[in-house]
């Protein structure tokens, strides 16, 4: 009797370790660290989140967030070295899993089959974490990375997209069209080749139906009477694309509509690479809230039939001073014509900081420091158009135009 006990427990025991954390209502609890996973045997994922082949078999992990941020799923370790892993990522309940992230190769052409995905957490919200056998069933190690991530952004902002955890939490991301094609962050693309990655956030566009994908930057609060000043700079590659901007009052699509920045349809295709962002247009604009508040700025990427992609640069806010308040310090400027001398003056403390000329095309032809109470800039050797000449004093901004003939 005691011998049939001990082997019917003995295989209660083992029936429970092979099926615990089998699938999703039994899936082991994890927190970050390092976790060792013996073999994949348990039910394979339905829900594919990339275009990977289905899997026949499955391991399944839980983790809830202690923190608003980012979290970083990864083999990628030395001690699986010539591993080959597939990750899934979920979140919601089990009978509605909703994709959070996937991924199946760190570098498919290096030859490193091993995976890493990172994805936005929200503190006390349950994951579901996913290794599928569609390579390999060997068992392996996994490690997760927590980063706190807060989005308190005001003015003035400078975005140059090179932080992609700010990225993923602070920026609203809407698929409005449903072709599965949204904004992402690029950081790791040299485009130029000089050796160094350029940084932008880019959106693909699809060759069917009507692009409609939304990028909206975090709030800032801003003053009502005052101007501030917002700079985008993009470009498009691989097809002409369509990109429009405007300020809106709340962080979705469906906010209202405060104010239009600009709206460009058609933007001609540039195909080298090297040029995309030296060449990069460039548009810029004033917003003066009539109340104060919050406020966004939000990129639209539309068009019927686009297959190119929109790569954005820069999205910049800035106070500006006003006209009256300019000329109430003593500022002034002269451009001569005669000997191509643009000449700035201030009758304030501070002296002017920073000077930068884009041509009406919003290719950048001069950007560089100042430090004088009266400056005298030679356009002489620019060609005959039309500038407009961006000078920096005090912290504030202010915009001129210039023809030159």
């Amino acid at each position: 009797m005691k011998k049939i006990t001990l082997l019917f427990l003995s295989a209660f025991a083992y029936s429970f370790m092979s099926y615990a954390q089998n699938d999703c209502a039994s899936a082991q609890a994890i927190t970050a660290g390092i976790t060792t996973v013996a073999t994949i045997d348990g039910t394979a994922p339905t829900l594919v989140c990339d275009n990977e082949p289905v899997s026949t078999a499955g391991e399944w992990f839980s983790y809830t967030s202690t923190l608003d941020g980012v979290v970083t799923v990864s083999t990628d370790l030395a001690a699986n070295t010539g591993g080959d892993t597939n990750i899934n990522v979920y979140s919601g309940p089990c009978g509605t899993l909703v994709c959070e992230g996937a991924n199946d190769d760190v570098d498919l052409n290096g030859g490193n089959y091993l995976s890493e995905v990172t994805f936005q957490v929200t503190n006390g919200t349950t994951y579901y974490i996913v290794f599928d056998d569609r390579w390999d069933a060997a068992g392996f190690d996994f490690e997760i990375t927590e980063t706190a991530v807060a989005c308190n952004y005001a003015d003035p902002f400078a975005e140059t997209f090179d932080d992609n955890n700010s990225f993923l939490v602070c920026y609203e991301k809407e698929d409005v069209d449903g072709d599965g094609i949204s904004w992402i962050s690029q950081q790791d693309l040299d485009l130029d080749g000089d050796g160094t990655p350029e940084t932008f956030a880019t959106n693909g566009n699809s060759a069917t139906g009507t692009k409609n994908d939304w990028l909206v930057s975090p709030a800032f609060t801003l003053d009502a009477g005052t101007p501030y000043e917002v700079v985008s700079r993009f470009n498009t590659t691989g097809g002409s694309g369509s990109l429009e901007a405007f300020i809106i009052d709340g962080p979705s699509s469906t906010a209202t509509q405060v104010a239009t920045l600009f709206s460009n349809a058609n933007i001609p295709d540039v195909i080298a690479f090297a040029d995309l962002e030296t060449q990069a247009y460039e548009e810029i604009h004033q917003f003066t809230p009539s109340s104060t508040g919050d406020y966004h700025i939000a990129y639209r990427s539309f068009g019927a039939g686009a297959t190119g992609f929109i790569l954005l640069f820069d999205s910049n806010i800035t106070s500006t001073l006003s006209t009256d308040k300019f000329t109430s310090n003593g500022f002034s400027y002269f451009y001569n014509k005669n000997t191509d001398v643009l000449k700035l003056n201030s009758a304030i403390d501070a002296g002017f900081t920073s000077i930068q000329i884009n041509n009406i095309l919003g290719q950048e032809t001069l950007n560089q420091p100042l430090s004088k109470k009266t400056e005298y800039i030679d356009m002489s050797g620019f060609q005959d158009g039309v500038y407009l000449v961006k000078v920096f004093i005090d912290g504030k901004a202010k915009v001129l135009k210039i023809i030159k003939n």
